[in-house]
C-alpha cells in the first residue's frame, strides 16, 4: 500500500472519530465508503487499525483510544488541531497538484509569486539557535534595504507570511513580509533580544498591523451577510450584540488601523460604522473622496 494511502487514511480516522465515537466496524465502513469515491486503498484489518492508531499519536498528536464500556474508539487528546487541519489542507492539494495532468481541465489556481515558505526551516532553525539573519526587503513602498534581525516567530495573516523578528538596527520588532524577502542567510552570530508574546502583541490586531491603541468599534451590517461574517468573523473578539429584521450589529475590539478600514470599505453600503465616531468620520472622508474622484 503506497504511503500516500496511509497518511490519507490517518486523517480520514481522524475526521469521522472528531464527529463521533465509532465501532471498529464503522469506522472501517467508513473508509470503504471513501475508497470508492477515491483512488485511494483504505481497506483495513483490526491489528492495521491499531497500528494506524499510535502511528496517529506518534505523528499527529492525536491519541486515539479504545472505551471498553462503551465499546467504541474515541478521541482522547488533540495536541492542535489547528495545525492538524492544515496539515491535512497541505497534503490534499499535494495530493491534487501530482494529478494536474488529469485534472488540469477542472482545477484553477490563482497565478501568484512564492509565499515565502522557502524560508520556513531558516528561520526556525535561527530562532530555536538564537541566531541573527540577514536579508534582503523589497519593499513596496521604499528603496531596497539589508535587514539585520534576530527572528522571533513565524505568522500567517491575509493568505501571507511574516516574520516577527527582532531589528538590531532598529532596536524595536518588526514584521518582514516573507513574498519581499531575498538573499536571507542564517550567521553564526548569537544575540540576546527582548522576548515577545506574539499571541498576545497580536490579538487585537486585523491581519499584522498594531498601530493605534485597540478600541470597541461597533459595526451594523445587512441581515444578508449574517451567516458569511458567522463562518468568516472579523476579528476573533467578534459579537453579535443587536438583531432586527433588516440589519444586525456587531461588536469587536481591535486596532483601527488602515488595513481594518480597507475592510471595511469592502463592504460598500451594506456596513455602517456606528462607533467610534473617530472611525465613523474616516470612512465618511473616504466616500468623499472616492465620490470626487468620479464627480463629472
Amino acid at each position: 500500500m503506497a504511503k500516500q494511502d496511509v497518511i490519507k487514511r490517518h486523517f480520514l480516522i481522524v475526521e469521522f472519530l472528531r464527529k463521533n465515537p465509532a465501532t471498529f466496524q464503522q469506522i472501517n465502513n467508513f473508509l470503504l465508503d471513501k475508497e470508492r469515491d477515491t483512488s485511494y486503498e483504505f481497506a483495513i484489518s483490526q491489528r492495521t487499525f491499531q497500528r494506524d492508531c499510535h502511528e496517529i499519536l506518534s505523528l499527529w498528536g492525536i491519541e486515539i483510544a479504545y472505551n471498553k464500556r462503551e465499546n467504541y474508539y474515541e478521541i482522547v487528546n488533540e495536541e492542535n488541531d489547528l495545525h492538524f487541519n492544515r496539515i491535512l489542507e497541505a497534503f490534499d492539494t499535494v495530493a491534487i497538484l501530482r494529478n494536474t495532468k488529469k485534472v488540469g481541465n477542472y482545477l484553477f489556481l490563482e497565478k501568484r509569486k512564492s509565499k515565502g515558505t522557502e524560508y520556513f526551516n531558516g528561520i526556525l532553525y535561527a530562532i530555536q539557535n538564537q541566531l541573527v539573519v540577514t536579508f534582503q526587503l523589497n519593499s513596496y513602498w521604499k528603496a531596497v534595504s539589508l535587514r539585520r534581525c534576530v527572528p522571533k516567530a513565524i505568522k500567517e495573516s491575509q493568505n501571507r507570511y511574516y516574520l516577527i523578528a527582532y531589528d538590531l538596527d532598529k532596536n524595536e520588532f518588526r514584521n518582514y513580509g516573507l513574498d519581499r524577502i531575498s538573499n536571507f542567510a542564517i550567521t553564526s552570530e548569537k544575540q540576546k533580544t527582548p522576548e515577545i508574546n506574539v499571541e498576545a502583541f497580536y490579538q487585537h490586531a486585523f491581519g499584522i498591523q498594531c498601530y493605534d491603541d485597540p478600541v470597541k468599534i461597533v459595526l451594523e451590517f445587512a441581515n444578508d451577510q449574517k451567516q458569511y461574517l458567522k463562518s468568516l468573523p472579523l476579528h476573533t473578539s467578534q459579537n453579535i450584540t443587536k438583531e432586527n429584521n433588516t440589519t444586525f450589529t456587531v461588536e469587536l475590539f481591535m486596532h483601527p488601523t488602515n488595513d481594518f478600514v480597507m475592510e471595511i470599505m469592502r463592504y460598500g453600503a451594506i456596513c455602517e460604522v456606528v462607533e467610534p465616531p473617530f472611525l465613523r468620520d474616516r470612512i465618511k472622508d473616504e466616500v468623499k473622496h472616492l465620490q470626487e474622484k468620479y464627480q463629472l
